[in-house]
Formats: structure tokens, C-alpha cells, sequence
């Protein structure tokens, strides 16, 4: 007997989205968007699409593409299809100029307006407030030595990728690998030109573009591993985690299902949930700002205050919950149009093809998959789960920043190991810099 094919988006079936859908197309290619006039610095004067027009677009279209991705067997089994339809279908559409201008112009304004920071917030804080407090203790003391071990797996590949590829090590490191692995699009695009203008003695933040196209690559590679990686690891014994990080006996990262609900019906809950997220986001700003203080990010001491709070017992489990219930509400409800506004904002379709090439693809993809390798190895001497270990501390270091890290765990289903995430691209990054830094006047 045939399986029958389950149509539900936005929580609806087929017979209740569809008049729904049909009404937001019609108010974005008939002429009835809602609009506002942005006042920028940077780019004068420009319309929008309110808030309401924008968000509608992004669940409409994003949760078509992600019931897609989740429906399509091969899709979504070995590619990561729920979260690579949206990234790449919306940035696709975008591309081919099926997206208005004042709808790119709202996502713009909706993403960079705090959205993701919201999200990630939410995100954030739950994740390490559901996690029980000895795993948290044991898995943060064995992580370190997991970054660095897959940061040398993957500066290894990368070098002997431009001896296969010809492109010889200095210009597959430097200039396609490093980009990678910098801590994200801002890395790729700031920090790397900047510290390479330093040390070459010229001018080189005309790299910025190309830098930002191995790592939107990269990014798309670290997603499409964390799912290969995650239905491969699952058949073989002792390397997939099942979402659980540490592997000391007994040890559980509570999840659904295990001692608490994962939603509740108490909205008033969840409220406070949200408030307590942001309200650690911004006192983590805050922190990140002092002077004394502004080595560490203000979203890493967001994730020092969670663990301090949760570690602490400083605030009771009752109220812990609700933040939970918040991350949870994050991830059911605001997780595909999310991934569709990364895909708008940040994925651009011409800059791919402008710098790519085989060669370079070949470099990128042999970095990916030392930094994947390497952390599983190093988390398994570490007491970590192999594949956990290689898809927050490995992959999460190869990807476009923070939108990177919720593309490659959603990817994984393993967005409860937010915070390990959030640690490897911050951390790796700047780690990775110091690796660039040494070894760059070694072949120059």
C-alpha cells in the first residue's frame, strides 16, 4: 500500500494553505504590497515592504520549499534538503529576478533589523538551559581540543587539495581555504583582506568578493555534509550521538520528551521565555562592549551566562523551562522562513558563479571535509560523539557565520548544540586567524 503523500505548511493542510498562499502572491506580483520608505546613510532613500508583506513572503515560500526538502526522500535523507530547499530556492528566485526589489529591500531590512539576532537569542539560551549541568561541565572542558584538532585536519587537506589541484599551497590556503574558515561572511569579507593587507604590505580588500564566495560555497558543503554525515554515522556503531555531545556513560542532554514538555500551553510562559532570551542577549551585549571585556563577543559571554545560570542553579529549573519552550516555538514555527530570508539576504547565486571553478571547488570541499573529519577524530580521543563533535566543532567553523551555524544543525537536527556552534565559529575563527597569521610569512 502506497504511502499517502502528508501536505501540511504553516501547520495547515493543501486545501486550507493554498487560498492562503495565492493571497500572498497576489499581493506581491499584482501590486498590493504593503510598503515603507527606509531612510540609510549608506544607500539614501529606498522602499520596503513592511514587516507583515515580508514576513508572509518568507513563511509562504519558505515553508513550501522546506515541506519539499522534508518530502523529497534523496533530498532530504543525503542532502540536507528541509533547510538547503529554502537556502538555495529562495536565493534561486531571488536570482532570477522573481523576488521584487522592495521584498529584497524588506528582507534586507527584516534580517539586518535583528531577526536573526532574535532568533539566535531564543535559540541560544535554550539550548544550554535544557541541557543537563554535568554534560554541559564535561562536554565544554573536551571542546577546545576538538577545534584545534580539526582546524589542523583541515589546513592539512587544503594544502594537499592545491598540490592535486595545482593551484600549489600558498594560493589554495590563503586565498581559497582561509576564507572558509574565518568566522564567518564578516570574516571572509573584513577581517581576512584587512590582516592579509597588513602582512603583505599592499592593499588587498579587493579579495572581499571572492573571499565571500568560498564562503558561501563552503557553507552550502558544511550543510550537505551534516546531512550525508548524519544518516552514514547513524548505521555505524559508536560514532552518532543521537544529539547527545558527551559520551560518558549515563550522560544525556535532556531533550523532548525527558523531564520537561517541550512546549507548554501556558503562554504566559513562553512570554517570559522570550523576555529572559533577549534580556541575556543584550546583558551579553553589554559585557561584549566594557572595556576589559571586549576581547570576548557579546553573543560568547551570552553563552558564559547561560551555562553560569544553569551550572549555578541561580535560576530555578521551573523558570529555565520556559526559555526552553521559547527555542522550541523558534525551531517549530520561525525556522524555514528564516533559512528562506538567509537565502535571500546572504546567498547571492551571481557571486557563486562569478569566482567558482572547479579547482577552487575541489579546494573548498577537501577543507570542509578535513575540518568535518578531524573534529570527529578529535572529539572521539576527546570523550565526545564523533558525529556531533564533527558537525558543531568542524563544520560550524566552515560556514557563513551565525545563519551558517542554523543552516548546518538544522541540516543535522541537532540545533539543541547551539551554543557548541556559536563557540566554534566565534572561537575557530579568531583561532584560525592566528593560524593564517603564523603561517603566512612561512610561503610568502
Amino acid at each position: 500500500m502506497e504511502k499517502k503523500l502528508n501536505f501540511k505548511v504553516c501547520g495547515l493542510p493543501a486545501k486550507y494553505f493554498i487560498p492562503f498562499f495565492i493571497i500572498v502572491m497576489a499581493s506581491v506580483y499584482f501590486g498590493f504590497m504593503p510598503k515603507v520608505k527606509i531612510y540609510s546613510n549608506d544607500a539614501g532613500t529606498y522602499m520596503a515592504t513592511s514587516f507583515i508583506m515580508t514576513i508572509a513572503y518568507l513563511m509562504a515560500v519558505g515553508g513550501l520549499f522546506f515541506w519539499l526538502g522534508n518530502t523529497i526522500p534523496i533530498v532530504n535523507n543525503y542532502l540536507g534538503g528541509a533547510c538547503l530547499l529554502p537556502l538555495l530556492g529562495a536565493s534561486f528566485l531571488n536570482y532570477v529576478g522573481a523576488v521584487p526589489q522592495e521584498l529584497v529591500n524588506g528582507t534586507k531590512v527584516l534580517m539586518g533589523g535583528g531577526f536573526q539576532d532574535a532568533y539566535i537569542a531564543m535559540l541560544l539560551v535554550g539550548s544550554i538551559l535544557v541541557m543537563d549541568r554535568k554534560v554541559l561541565l564535561g562536554a565544554t572542558a573536551r571542546y577546545m581540543p576538538t577545534i584545534l584538532g580539526s582546524q589542523v585536519f583541515a589546513l592539512g587537506f587544503c594544502m594537499l587539495a592545491g598540490l592535486i589541484t595545482g593551484y600549489g599551497i600558498p594560493e589554495a590556503l590563503f586565498d581559497i581555504g582561509a576564507p572558509c574558515m574565518s568566522g564567518g561572511s564578516g570574516g571572509a569579507m573584513t577581517t581576512l583582506p584587512a590582516l592579509y593587507t597588513s602582512l603583505a604590505g599592499e592593499d588587498m580588500t579587493h579579495m572581499a568578493g571572492q573571499f565571500l564566495c568560498y564562503a558561501s560555497i563552503a557553507n552550502v558543503l558544511a550543510v550537505v555534509m551534516a546531512a550525508v554525515g548524519g544518516a552514514l554515522t547513524s548505521k555505524v556503531k559508536g560514532l552518532n550521538g543521537n544529539g547527545e555531545i558527551l559520551r560518558a556513560q549515563g550522560a544525556s542532554i535532556q531533550t523532548e520528551g525527558e523531564k520537561r514538555p517541550a512546549t507548554s500551553a501556558d503562554y504566559v510562559a513562553l512570554g517570559s521565555g522570550i523576555f529572559m532570551s533577549f534580556s541575556l542577549y543584550l546583558l551579553g551585549n553589554i559585557l561584549g562592549s566594557l572595556p576589559g571585556l571586549s576581547v570576548i563577543p557579546g553573543l560568547a559571554w551570552t553563552i558564559v551566562l547561560g551555562i553560569i545560570i544553569k551550572c549555578t542553579g541561580i535560576l530555578p529549573d521551573s523558570f529555565g523551562d520556559n526559555c526552553v519552550y521559547s527555542m522550541n516555538f523558534a525551531l517549530k514555527a520561525l525556522l524555514p522562513m528564516l533559512i528562506a530570508g538567509i537565502g535571500i539576504n546572504s546567498l547571492k547565486f551571481a557571486t557563486l558563479a562569478e569566482f567558482f571553478s572547479v579547482g577552487a571547488f575541489i579546494v573548498i570541499f577537501m577543507a570542509v571535509l578535513g575540518a568535518f573529519v578531524g573534529a570527529m577524530i578529535f572529539g572521539k580521543i576527546s570523550g565526545l560523539w564523533s558525529y556531533e563533535a564533527g558537525v558543531t566543532a568542524g563544520l560550524c567553523c566552515c560556514n557563513i557565520g551565525g545563519s551558517g551555524d542554523l543552516a548546518v544543525l538544522s541540516a543535522a537536527n541537532r540545533m539543541n548544540l547551539l551554543a557548541f556552534a556559536s563557540i566554534s565559529t566565534r572561537i575557530g575563527g579568531a583561532l584560525m586567524v592566528i593560524w593564517i597569521g603564523l603561517l603566512y610569512p612561512l610561503f610568502h
